[in-house]
């Protein structure tokens, strides 16, 4: 029961970080996550090796078994043949017999067991270990620090459906720039190759006029913070998930965090404040709070550039219009890319792009 339960939860966590990949690469996540997984691991572990010892006592004791039932069988035929009421010949072939009988078959047995799960687990690490990163991390490059950000003549397309097609624009340092649009526009993909989560096919995205695929992964994570339509939460507390944003940030700076994206009061309600359980992938929270939350951990991340996809989709006018009242008001010299199909969101916008599908 202990190992299912060990299983289960570690299956959990595995799914729970593969929801929030986004949020672990864009905070710097990943190594946290991984040694948590190690961790977890290593006690699943611990559980099978007791698991095996007890399976090899079992087995141990079973041989045993048949070891004393063949000896029983030999003493009874040896008391027969004095008895004289079977021949020698009765002697060995009953003792043979049951000597014979069991060990094949246990042994058979264990070999199937263990060639199965040997063969299942070597399958899964190989399926593993064959995954290719759709982009390849930089490092050893110099450090640059944020001035502007520059898309030209981008070509981008999932598998043959083409999203953006020659596409060019200029973002300037200090500016609040929108981009409008319907959906299927290719506005959430500009701010994921933006981010690097994927490469441009054709054309180059430059930041402080350096191509993105020639600027550091870390540099590039630290210069940027990143909000998406939907914010996955982590099986945890709301403070631990705003504190991804910054880790070992205190409770006052995420508190400041929280207040900004118009979400500390709602916390303050909670039986538990700030150490309120959001449970699996946030379901106890509605999907204007969880947006919220989201907008507080890119404030705790305090990147020079933020990138808002659709940042308000989820809230009402009131608290959509707090939000961008905040976010003009305190993002101080930051380059803000915001991202909405709601043309009431563009007023903040000091320019506006429209995007055609």
């Amino acid at each position: 029961m202990e190992f299912r339960t060990g299983f289960g939860e570690l299956n959990s966590f595995v799914l729970d970080s593969l929801r929030g990949l986004d949020e672990t690469i864009q905070y710097r996540q990943g190594q946290k996550r991984s040694e948590e997984m190690e961790k977890r691991s290593d006690r699943l572990a611990g559980i099978q090796k007791d698991l095996s010892y007890m399976e090899g006592s079992q087995r141990s004791v079973t041989n045993m078994v048949i070891l004393l039932a063949s000896f029983g069988m030999l003493f009874l035929t040896l008391f027969l043949y004095r008895q004289n009421a079977i021949g020698f010949d009765g002697v060995l072939i009953c003792t043979i017999s049951m000597m014979g009988s069991f060990g094949p078959v246990v042994a058979l047995s264990s070999l199937s067991n263990n060639l199965n799960q040997t063969l299942a687990s070597g399958e899964r690490v190989l399926s593993i270990l064959e995954e290719k990163p759709q982009v390849e991390e930089i490092g050893g490059e110099e450090t640059i620090r944020f001035d502007k950000a520059r898309a030209e003549h981008v070509d981008f397309a999932y598998d043959q459906v083409q999203i953006l097609k020659n596409y060019s624009m200029e973002i300037p340092k200090g500016k609040i720039i929108g981009i409008h649009g319907a959906s299927g526009s290719g506005k959430s993909t500009l701010l994921k190759l933006l981010m690097r989560f994927w490469d441009v096919q054709g054309g180059r995205i430059s930041i402080s006029d350096r191509d993105i695929r020639e600027i550091n992964t870390s540099d590039l994570r630290n210069m940027e913070s990143y909000v998406t339509q939907e914010t996955v939460l982590f099986h945890d507390s709301i403070a631990n998930n705003i504190a991804i944003g910054r880790p070992g940030a205190s409770r006052e700076e995420i508190m400041k965090a929280a207040k900004k994206a118009s979400i500390h009061d709602f916390i303050m309600t909670l039986p538990n404040g700030y150490d309120t359980e959001v449970g699996e992938l946030g379901d106890t929270l509605s999907g204007g709070e969880r947006q919220r939350i989201g907008i507080a951990r890119a404030f705790l991340h305090d990147a020079p550039f933020v990138l808002l996809d659709e940042p308000t989709s989820n809230l009402d006018s009131l608290n959509e219009g707090i939000i961008l009242k905040s976010l003009k008001e305190g993002r101080g010299d930051k380059t803000v890319l915001l991202v909405s199909h709601r043309k009431s969101t563009m007023n903040v916008a000091d320019i506006v792009f429209e995007m055609d599908c």
